[in-house]
């Protein structure tokens, strides 16, 4: 069929344009919102043989988000402006409920994708949110194949997957337009690709997150709560938490054993040797009367010794580092709270703002 509705209680459809363009389908499943992955306009050029198009669309309300279907795309940006707009259209203001239609070109992609994105925001338990066990991958893969029943050729290409595993790990924020826009997981997400588009293309980011910087004060805990300091082996100084630590095994912040490096964020005690523009370079304990070497970087990434590739790369050198395990309570060695805030503010390891001596 050119158009298909999802397993439901909402009258919810996915086409492509060939369905679009067919002014009884519209008629005949009474839809009253387009929501159109591709740019796209319903107006048609006056004239007689565009009379019976024209009419079948005038009250309807559109939607219309210019994306390409193609693996690099960002769709996740988009997703709570289209989520919002089904939700709206289905809800239909009053008693009578409305019908949506989502498409694309040819209602495989990116249509579906906005589609999934809905049913994982609207019916999160349905597809595991209750059960700790499931993943963001498990999620998605049944998300869309709950589309599959009804639209077989659903399949979101892998780009578009990966930001759906994103969009349920994030909670489907979709509170405002811009939610997705705020969420640190996002903007790491960005940054990220721009490192690598560099990286390709030979040359350092035009600019770099300094990941304790922009850290919130809702994710204080993570550098607070108890943990793992990791230190400079001469001088002592912090120069990473465990909060900062870049996992490069796919099973959290667990690094294989006899694995040489600890990859880490960029922190701002390296600012300034990352914003001399270089490629790649060597790693220096900021302590002026330290210095000593303590890992390495490249922003095009290397092989680390367990096997995996990690780009961009920023390694602390565990021949050159000594992991230290704070107490319960965030201290360590006895240090109180205030000592913490103090010596982390002090040592370059900036802290959130709930979490400062002066408000301690």
């Amino acid at each position: 069929m050119a158009l298909n509705r999802i397993n439901g209680e909402d009258e919810l459809y996915v086409g492509g344009v060939f369905g679009i363009n067919r002014p009884r389908l519209i008629l005949e499943h009474k839809i009253t919102h387009i929501l159109s992955v591709i740019k796209y306009s319903l107006k048609r050029d006056d004239s007689d043989n565009n009379d019976e198009h024209n009419a079948a669309f005038k009250d309807i309300e559109h939607m219309s988000i210019d994306i390409d279907d193609m693996d690099d795309q960002d769709i996740l940006l988009h997703l709570p402006k289209m989520v919002r707009f089904i939700d709206r259209g289905l809800d239909g203001g009053g008693d009578k409920k409305g019908a949506v239609v989502v498409h694309c070109a040819m209602g495989k992609s990116r249509s579906v994708t906005a589609v999934v994105a809905y049913l994982l925001w609207k019916y999160p338990h349905r597809f595991g949110r209750s059960d700790k066990a499931t993943t963001a991958k498990e999620a998605v893969e049944k998300a869309v194949e709950w589309v599959r029943q009804t639209r077989p050729i659903a399949e979101p290409n892998e780009g578009f997957m990966e930001q759906l595993e994103m969009w349920w790990d994030m909670g489907c924020p979709c509170e405002s337009d811009d939610a997705v826009e705020k969420e640190a997981k996002y903007q790491r997400w960005v940054y990220k690709r721009e490192v690598e588009m560099a990286a390709a293309v030979g040359r350092a980011p035009d600019w770099i997150r300094f990941e304790d910087e922009e850290i919130k004060e809702e994710e204080s805990n993570k550098t607070a709560a108890d943990g793992w300091d990791f230190r400079c082996h001469k001088c002592r100084r912090v120069l990473a938490t465990e909060a900062f630590i870049v996992p490069h095994q796919g099973k959290g912040n667990q690094e294989k054993e006899g694995c040489p490096h600890y990859f880490v964020e960029a922190l701002s005690w390296m600012k300034e040797t990352l914003e001399l523009g270089e490629l790649e370079g060597r790693l220096n304990c900021p302590n002026a009367k330290c210095g000593g070497l303590v890992g390495r970087y490249s922003w095009k990434g290397f092989k680390c010794s367990c096997g995996e590739w990690v780009a961009p790369a920023l390694s602390l050198q565990k021949s050159k580092v000594d992991k230290v395990q704070r107490a319960a309570g965030g201290k360590q060695g006895g240090a109180g709270a205030g000592d913490i805030s103090s010596r982390m503010a002090a040592l370059g390891i900036r802290m959130p703002p709930g979490q400062r001596k002066e408000n301690l």
